[in-house]
């Protein structure tokens, strides 16, 4: 449907000099799905000129001059358009009679075409984006209903107004634009009034939110991505009434960088030195980025990064799948997750999945643990569901990628404080690091757990 968060970083991460890209949250835009009663007609062949000198020839006057006369016009303007439809083979000169001209057979059928065309009541289905308060363009198979939003943990963005559209909001130019840019049959049509509005369902678009800020956290800047386009309309919308106040974001202090061993410490590459190749680098044997010592890669990875992650370690792990969490909530273990692991699990891949985070499952959905306890149920031998005493790691291992982090894997859509860190995880492809930590986190959900 649209770009991964890792594309759109990739392509937007640079677009605020002096700030850095936080977070790419998944949100919605408010819309309404219209039907507009309109004055139409069929979209015409020829140009409003070029349609009057073939009507006025149908009619019997043959004079350019006296066609200038009367359309109102200069008569060089006239002769030019007459010019052109001789060319077209719609009239031709009289022979004889100087500069007067008839219609030719084909020009006879084109007037009959144009005084057949007649102006009709015809109702239009249309989407209105509440907060650009405009006509758009959404596919309505995209649209998706308020709950269903929630429950996806989407980022509700606010309407520009509360009350309903009327007809002077939807413009004729506006229309007459849309139907142009689409491939409907409407593409034929001119819009010439717009009679009536009719309100029918309130919708919601998914887009993504761009979380921009410096490294003080002094100036907080958002950007909107819709259908994988930076939106500076939308951003605005969105700065007119109250930007990053409105939606309640906040940007918090850094979360202090998880530790790794001294070794691995030695080598890691900091975020503000890597290059895009190096983010793009695989952990193949033969790979020459610099991010490479020997068979070893450490680097800072950026919140932005991980659900690309999670999505690679939950579709393309053949070994091993190991993840450490907090909470567990509904908009991340949703059905396409339990689909995904229930995959690797008939691949024969082990998956162990801990959460857990004082003495009760408060900040956890019940229904997202009830799912996977269901499934851990049915595939005993080789998936591993427990909940934790109290920890607080938060730890990917997909085969030989180990990600330490501070960003919680399995709870990070939907989060109603919308607080934002400039945080980082860790990465490392280190066959006997990997294998160590592995181990260790194995020990530890072995010791830590009790019955979810």
């Amino acid at each position: 449907m649209f770009d991964s968060d890792a594309a759109i970083a990739k392509r937007y991460e640079t677009s605020r000099p002096g700030l850095r890209l936080l977070a790419i949250a998944d949100a919605a835009l408010p819309v309404t799905q219209l039907t507009v009663d309109v004055l139409a007609q069929e979209r015409k062949p020829l140009p409003l000129l070029d349609e009057f000198i073939i009507r006025l020839t149908d009619m019997g006057i043959r004079d350019p001059s006296q066609m200038a006369s009367v359309l109102g016009l200069d008569v060089k303007l006239t002769e030019s358009a007459v010019v052109e439809q001789l060319a077209a083979d719609n009239i031709v000169r009289l022979p004889g009679e100087g500069t007067l001209v008839e219609l030719t057979p084909q020009g006879r059928i084109m007037a009959v075409e144009l005084e057949s065309t007649r102006p009709v009541q015809r109702p239009l289905p249309i989407t209105f984006d509440r907060l650009t308060w405009a006509v758009a363009s959404y596919r309505p198979e995209f649209l998706v209903q308020k709950k269903e939003a929630e429950e996806a943990g989407l980022i509700i963005l606010p309407a520009a107004r509360s009350q309903r559209v009327i007809p002077s909001d939807v413009t004729v130019a506006s229309l007459n634009k849309l139907i142009t840019d689409s491939d409907s049959r409407e593409g034929h049509l001119d819009i010439l009034a717009v009679e009536r509005v009719s309100p029918k369902k309130h919708r919601y678009f998914p887009v993504k939110l761009l979380i921009f800020a410096d490294e003080a956290r002094t100036e907080v800047q958002l950007g909107v991505v819709v259908e994988d386009q930076l939106s500076p309309l939308h951003e605005r919308a969105l700065l007119s009434i109250g930007g990053p106040d409105a939606l309640g974001i906040t940007i918090e202090e850094p979360a202090e960088r998880p530790s790794i061993p001294d070794d691995l410490e030695i080598v890691r590459i900091p975020r503000e030195i890597q290059t895009p190749e190096l983010c793009d680098a695989t952990d193949e044997a033969e790979s020459t980025t610099p991010s490479m010592r020997g068979n070893i890669e450490v680097r800072d990875i950026s919140v932005h990064e991980h659900p690309e992650f999670l999505k690679e370690a939950l579709t393309d792990s053949t070994r091993r799948l190991l993840i450490i969490a907090p909470w567990i909530k509904n908009s991340v273990v949703d059905t396409a997750f339990i689909g995904s692991i229930e995959r690797l699990l008939r691949r024969k891949v082990r998956v162990h999945i801990a959460y857990g985070i004082g003495d009760d499952d408060r900040g956890s959905h019940e229904r997202a643990i009830s799912r996977l306890k269901s499934l851990a149920e049915r595939f005993k031998e080789h998936f591993t569901f427990v909940r934790l005493k109290n920890s607080h790691a938060k730890i990917l291992i997909s085969d030989g990628t180990w990600i330490n982090t501070s960003f919680n894997w399995l709870s990070f859509r939907g989060d109603p404080s919308r607080t934002y860190r400039m945080e980082e995880g860790i990465l490392i492809r280190s066959p006997i690091h990997v294998d160590d930590a592995y181990a260790k986190y194995l020990r530890m959900i072995d010791e830590q757990s009790v019955t979810p």
